[in-house]
């Protein structure tokens, strides 16, 4: 990945000044698959700009990795944030364009284990009783998605129980067919609650509260 000499001293001040814990990326790739030099080189550019981020790259043959499966990531090439045993954030393809800064800002907030959520947002996230998962299907062409994708991320860093997966809906185009993808950002909460367009922080969190009731209720009802 090629940037500007603006946007790596950005980079750079950013990690430089915020990073306090080290954060491995962890790279799963197939060398049959053309996109997974794309990835690399994107991991590598971030691990060059900070001593604090790590890379790690397992190789997947056949569709098959024994660590990949031991984390329960389902497809690849993807990038899974890791801090000790915290391995809830996946992004699905080529984290570039838009989707470069929300990635950032994620290292530094997980390196923190501090996300940066409104205490409304932190309150809400307290309630969540099961296992949650969002999906976030983006374009890294999309100035809207990088809202709701730092949302995700918080999630993910404010709660163990949530795991957020940020999608590249023209790469992964079988698993955005799947979900009825017609427009990004599209939220995808838990499997039962879908949702097209940019919310705010507040909105989203109500959206992730509800779906978790849903959730439970679907259990017992």
């Amino acid at each position: 990945m090629i940037l500007g000499e603006g946007d790596r001293s950005a980079l750079e001040r950013r990690f430089a000044s915020g990073m306090r814990d080290e954060v491995t990326l962890l790279v799963f790739v197939d060398d049959s698959m053309a996109i997974s030099k794309d990835v690399i080189d994107v991991a590598q550019t971030f691990s060059s700009l900070s001593p604090k981020i790590k890379l790690e790259v397992e190789k997947v043959a056949n569709g098959k990795n024994q660590r990949m499966s031991d984390l329960r990531v389902e497809n690849h090439p993807v990038i899974v944030l890791t801090k000790g045993d915290f391995s809830r954030i996946r992004y699905y393809g080529v984290p570039a364009g838009h989707e470069l800064g929300p990635l950032a800002d994620a290292m530094v907030e997980l390196s923190n284990s501090h996300a940066n959520l409104s205490p409304k947002a932190r309150n809400i996230m307290a309630t969540v009783r099961r296992r949650a998962n969002i999906k976030i299907f983006v374009l890294t062409t999309c100035v809207y998605c990088p809202i709701v994708a730092r949302h995700a991320y918080r999630a993910a860093i404010e709660s163990q129980k949530v795991t957020a997966e940020i999608i590249d809906s023209q790469l992964f185009a079988d698993l955005a067919q799947r979900h009825s993808v017609m427009g990004v950002p599209k939220i995808v909460l838990n499997d039962n609650t879908d949702i097209t367009g940019a919310i705010q922080e507040a909105d989203f969190f109500d959206k992730l509260k509800d779906s978790d009731t849903a959730l439970i209720d679907s259990m017992y009802g």
